[in-house]
């Protein structure tokens, strides 16, 4: 897996309806999903929890002041997303969640655009 820059990053994290989808490209090791987590979480500045390990998928859970996610990445099916976790201790809306997500994404392209 290429090196990815945060522009890269954010470009590659699609938004959808409940979900933010990773369309770049499938972290072939444990090794480089944990790196892709943690590009991710200091692209959005969130703190990373710990590596949740099962058979073939990987879960971590994302907090910030304003969302909190769990990241997945699943070899088996080849898919790495983002969701909202359903209880948030600041009380936040799945809804809000992945709209300030999205917002933070925006925020990372506009800067290369400076």
């Amino acid at each position: 897996m290429q090196q990815l820059t945060p522009p890269a990053i954010a470009n590659a994290l699609v938004c959808e309806p409940g979900i933010i989808r990773w369309a770049g490209p499938m972290p072939a090791t444990q090794q480089q999903a944990v790196g892709l987590c943690h590009n991710i979480a200091r692209l959005l500045n969130a703190r990373q929890g710990e590596n949740d390990w099962g058979a073939d998928r990987l879960q971590v859970r994302l907090v910030a002041d304003d969302f909190e996610l769990l990241f997945n990445v699943e070899w088996l099916c080849e898919a790495v997303w983002l969701e909202p976790v359903g209880a948030s201790t600041a009380h936040i809306s799945k809804a809000d969640m992945l709209q300030n997500v999205q917002l933070k994404l925006q925020q990372a392209l506009e800067q290369v655009d400076l």
